[in-house]
């Protein structure tokens, strides 16, 4: 499929249209258009995408009758993921390119704020409107009480979803990217990745502030940038499995534990950043790979 991805734009075009209809592959579509922004450059990237929404349109208003729906992916997913990944493309450096991410994703809190002024009554109202249509049976109390708690937190975990949904897609355009024209290099490139002191001390001031002001705009950044670190420390643990010649089960075991110990595990990777375990430990180096 890549082979023939990268073939035509018009290949490139039909699979992207092809992605968005089926809502379990939407990830296919934004990891194609990776893939066409990092090996051609953003001028293909934004070919590619208008070619794809031009055949999308006329489908979402015949079978949807809401064209405008086409707006969500495109603005959430494709975009961020097309300036994503001529970033990369543009610093050749995967850390400095999730740096930037955080930073567009903090950008993006900060607008939510600004627009909706209290994000908090925005997500209970929009909360409300979800249990009203559910037909609780008389848990409505219950459910409203849910919503005023998680409705603060809201913010934040939305914003650091859909980065995180950004990012896996750029990844896996980079891996087909290496798969393609450079076998091995995004093992390596995986591997290395570490984030800078100064950015994770702009992600630790956030964190500590939150903290004490409670849930707001700072603990919303704190929790947008650690997300951030999840991925170093992911890389992390990669690395170490690869180097100490550890079995497979200990990844396997990390992932499925992962939903539960999202945050610990990116503070892990924020500790990285300062303490630096790849070199402490001594396993710099190596050819295994996890």
């Amino acid at each position: 499929m890549l082979a023939f991805v990268m073939r035509t734009r018009l290949a490139a075009i039909g699979v992207i249209a092809l992605g968005a209809l089926m809502p379990l592959l939407f990830w296919l579509s934004a990891g194609v258009i990776a893939l066409i922004t990092l090996r051609r450059g953003l001028r293909e990237g934004v070919l590619v995408l208008a070619g794809a929404v031009a055949i999308l349109l006329p489908v979402y208003a015949g079978l949807l009758g809401a064209p405008m729906a086409l707006l969500q992916p495109i603005a959430l997913t494709w975009v961020p993921v097309m300036i994503l990944a001529q970033l990369l493309r543009s610093t050749v450096s995967l850390g400095r390119t999730l740096e930037w991410a955080g930073g567009i994703a903090a950008i993006a809190v900060g607008l939510f704020y600004l627009i909706q002024g209290d994000p908090a009554l925005f997500w209970q109202d929009l909360l409300g409107q979800l249990v009203t249509l559910l037909d609780t049976n008389g848990a409505d109390s219950a459910w409203n009480q849910a919503a005023a708690e998680l409705a603060p937190r809201l913010t934040g975990l939305w914003i650091a979803n859909m980065l995180g949904i950004s990012v896996l897609c750029l990844l896996l355009g980079r891996w087909w990217q290496a798969v393609l024209y450079n076998p091995g290099g995004f093992r390596e490139e995986f591997y290395a990745l570490r984030l800078s002191k100064a950015f994770a001390m702009l992600t630790l001031a956030a964190v500590v502030v939150g903290l004490f002001t409670g849930p707001g705009i700072f603990a919303d950044l704190g929790t947008v940038l650690v997300s951030v670190f999840l991925l170093q420390a992911l890389a992390l643990a990669h690395h170490l499995v690869a180097r100490r010649g550890w079995h497979v089960g200990w990844l396997v075991a990390l992932y499925v534990m992962l939903p539960l110990a999202i945050r610990p595990v990116a503070l892990i990777g924020l500790a990285d950043a300062f303490v630096d375990f790849r070199n402490r430990t001594g396993f710099g180096d190596g050819s295994h790979s996890a």
